[in-house]
């Protein structure tokens, strides 16, 4: 097995994930504008407790959102960590451990 590391590529990779952390934040600002508006269904939906179980949808989606986000933050910043390390490797300890060409010996 081979393992090697393009710095470039992965701080690209983590510029994804951050542009998908956005999306998904976007999202939860689009679904939250739609808390604590279940009474907007009506007094029949409300008997009917539509306009409760709404609400408990909107904060769980809302709920699910913002963990989605923290994790897709979370994957870019452990991307562009792994960058670091990958870059930071001191040459003599790099030499120890890997040909030439960047494979492990």
């Amino acid at each position: 097995m081979t393992l090697r590391a393009d710095l470039d590529e992965l701080v690209k990779a983590a510029a994804g994930w951050d542009g998908v952390a956005e999306e998904v934040r976007i999202a939860k600002a689009i679904a939250s504008n739609g808390e604590s508006y279940g009474s907007a269904f009506g007094l029949l939906a409300c008997r009917a407790d539509i306009g409760r179980q709404h609400d408990t949808f909107i904060t769980s989606m809302t709920d699910a959102l913002s963990q989605g986000e923290r994790r897709m933050q979370t994957i870019a910043d452990l991307l562009r960590k792994t960058a670091r390390d990958f870059g930071a490797t001191d040459l003599d300890v790099a030499d120890t451990f890997h040909h030439l060409d960047g494979t492990p010996r």
